[in-house]
């Protein structure tokens, strides 16, 4: 994926039957890359007047540029993408994938302090949302 490169002032191109598809603040990168490789739309940094605080200011976007049909067609991918993250980031498989690594490392630990001459006993994680 190339960067995206910046809209110009003094180079009017045209952008006849063009569409940008405003992409939000922290999609996941992996999103963003998808909808322009799946899409073929082109990345380009837009400016654009937002209110993030109650107060309008000016900001650098990204948009992801093409015909109106493929913008539409990304744009419904684009919500549902971030909606299978976020059911991923939910379901907390994290923390089972990693349990028996970070046991390890728990016992690694102990028995490195018993052989320095500490004697903790190892400690034990219930809650492996709190990692």
């Amino acid at each position: 994926m190339d960067a995206p490169k910046k809209e110009e002032k003094e180079e009017k191109e045209d952008l006849t039957g063009l569409y940008d598809l405003a992409i939000p603040l922290s999609t996941p990168i992996t999103v963003i890359r998808e909808l322009v490789e799946k899409f073929d739309l082109e990345p380009v940094r837009r400016n654009a007047k937002m209110d993030m605080t109650g107060e309008v200011m000016d900001r650098e976007i990204l948009v992801l540029r093409g015909d109106l049909e493929t913008v539409m067609a990304a744009k419904k991918y684009m919500f549902e993408a971030v909606d299978r993250r976020i059911e991923e980031w939910a379901k907390n498989d994290r923390s089972e994938k990693y349990k028996k690594y970070y046991e390890a490392r728990l016992k690694e630990n102990a028995q490195a302090k018993e052989e320095e001459g500490e004697s903790p006993a190892p400690q034990e994680i219930t809650d492996w949302t709190q990692c």
